[in-house]
C-alpha cells in the first residue's frame, strides 16, 4: 500500500536559520499528544533562542534551562502529592534534556549531563506510573544492557510484546514517546533497551553498534521468555531511523520474531545514511567506534540488508517520507523490491509524513505502527 494523501509539506520553521533546527524541535512537537513536550514550553524556548543565528552553545544552554525548570516543577509537585503533575513534568523534562544535547559533538561532557539528568528525570516519573513502566537490564557479553518494558496493566497476563529499538544513539526512554505509548493502549508490551551503539550501552559501556544486531536481539528475547506477561509465541520488531536495519537484520535471523517493521526503509547504511547526510557522520563514527572516517566507512559498509532481505519469512511493514533528507528513500525502495515474504505493506507519505521518521505526521505515523503489529500479532 502506498499513502498519498496530498497535503502540502509540513515542516514549521521555528528555526528559519536552520532547516534541520526546525525538523529536530518538530519531533518535540509531535510528542505533544502523549505527553513528551509542551508546545509553549517549545515556544517559549525558541523565542530565547530566536531566529538569526546558528549556536549549539545556545541551543544547548535554552533547552537545558527548559528541562531543569520543568524538573524543578516536578519535584516541587511530588513533595506536595501531586503525583500525576509531577510524573507529567519528569517525562517532559526527559525530552528537554534529550534535545538539548542534539547537535553537540559527540564527546562534549554536557551530553553526559543531558543523558543523567534526563533519565533521572525518566526513572522517577516510571516510579509514578505504578508498575506500568518497568526498569530492566538484560544480560549481554559480560555486561547489561538497560531499558524498560512497558505493560498496559499489572494483571500477570502474558500478552504479545514489540520490541521497540531507536536509531542513531537514541535513548531507550524517548522511545516511550516516539510511539512506545501507543502498544500499552492496544494490550501489547513495548520493549525499550539501550542496545550497542546508543544511550547507556555507548556512553558508558563503550557497547558500539554491529552489523549483526541479531545477536544482542537474540539476548533480548532470552531474557523476556522468561517473563510470565510476555507471549513468547507473539512477539515483534520494530525499528525507526537507523533502527530501521537493525529490526529487519535481526529478524531475518531470529525466528522467535513473528512480525517486523522499519520505520524508515534502507538498504545500505553506508550508502543511504551516512553519504546521504552528512551532518550525521561524526555520530556514525561515534556509536561504531570509529577512530575516523575511512574506519567508519569500512565498518558501516557491512551493515546492509543485500543477501538479507530475502530472507525475511515474516509480516513486513515499510514506512518512510518522500522528503526524507537523512535517510535516502532509495534504499526503503531498494528493500521493498528484495523481499520475499507474502505480506509486505508499504507506507510511503508524500504530503504530510514525509519528513525524516514522519515526525510531522507522528500521531498517525505511530498509531498505524502499533495497529498493523496488533493485527499481525
Amino acid at each position: 500500500m502506498v499513502s498519498n494523501n496530498g497535503d502540502a509539506l509540513s515542516l514549521i520553521e521555528l528555526f528559519p536559520q536552520d532547516e534541520d533546527w526546525s525538523l529536530q524541535t518538530m519531533r518535540l512537537l509531535g510528542q505533544v499528544a502523549v505527553g513528551g513536550a509542551d508546545m509553549f514550553e517549545c515556544a517559549r524556548t525558541a523565542a530565547r533562542i530566536g531566529t538569526t543565528t546558528v549556536d549549539e552553545e545556545v541551543w544547548q544552554r535554552e533547552w537545558s534551562r527548559t528541562a531543569a525548570e520543568v524538573a524543578a516543577q516536578g519535584y516541587a509537585a511530588l513533595e506536595r502529592g501531586e503525583t500525576t503533575t509531577a510524573r507529567r513534568a519528569l517525562f517532559r523534562s526527559l525530552s528537554y534534556w534529550r534535545h538539548s544535547e542534539f547537535f553537540l559533538d559527540s564527546f562534549d561532557p554536557l551530553r553526559t549531563v543531558a543523558y543523567r539528568e534526563g533519565t533521572k528525570n525518566f526513572q522517577k516519573a516510571a516510579e509514578l506510573t505504578d508498575g506500568l513502566i518497568e526498569k530492566i537490564a538484560v544480560p549481554f557479553e559480560g555486561i547489561e544492557m538497560e531499558g524498560y518494558i512497558v505493560r498496559p496493566d499489572n494483571s500477570g497476563q502474558a500478552r504479545p510484546t514489540v520490541l521497540f529499538l531507536g536509531g542513531a544513539d537514541s535513548w531507550a526512554e524517548e522511545l516511550y514517546f516516539l510511539g512506545g505509548t501507543e502498544f500499552p493502549d492496544r494490550g501489547m508490551n513495548v520493549v525499550m533497551i539501550d542496545t550497542p551503539g546508543r544511550g547507556s550501552s555507548l556512553r558508558f559501556k563503550e557497547l558500539y553498534s554491529r552489523p549483526d544486531y541479531e545477536v544482542p536481539v537474540r539476548a533480548i528475547l532470552d531474557f523476556l521468555e522468561q517473563r510470565d506477561d510476555v507471549d513468547a509465541n507473539r512477539i515483534g520488531l520494530a525499528g525507526v531511523s537507523f533502527g530501521g536495519y537493525y529490526a529487519p537484520r535481526a529478524a531475518a535471523f531470529e525466528p522467535r520474531v513473528k512480525a517486523v517493521a522499519a520505520w524508515c526503509g534502507t538498504w545500505s547504511i553506508l550508502t543511504d545514511f551516512y553519504e546521504f547526510y552528512p551532518p550525521l557522520q561524526k555520530q556514525l563514527q561515534w556509536l561504531t567506534g570509529s577512530k575516523d572516517d575511512a574506519d567508519a566507512r569500512e565498518k558501516l559498509a557491512a551493515f546492509t540488508l543485500d543477501g538479507v532481505a530475502e530472507k525475511i519469512d515474516v509480516p513486513v511493514y515499510v514506512m518512510h517520507g518522500e522528503a526524507d533528507i537523512i535517510m535516502d528513500i532509495e534504499g526503503a525502495r531498494r528493500f521493498v523490491a528484495a523481499l520475499k515474504t507474502d505480506d509486505v505493506t508499504v507506507d510511503i507519505y508524500d504530503g504530510a509524513g514525509s519528513l525524516h521518521c514522519s515526525y510531522d505526521y507522528l500521531s498517525v505515523a505511530s498509531a498505524r505502527l502499533a495497529d498493523w503489529f496488533l493485527n499481525r500479532l
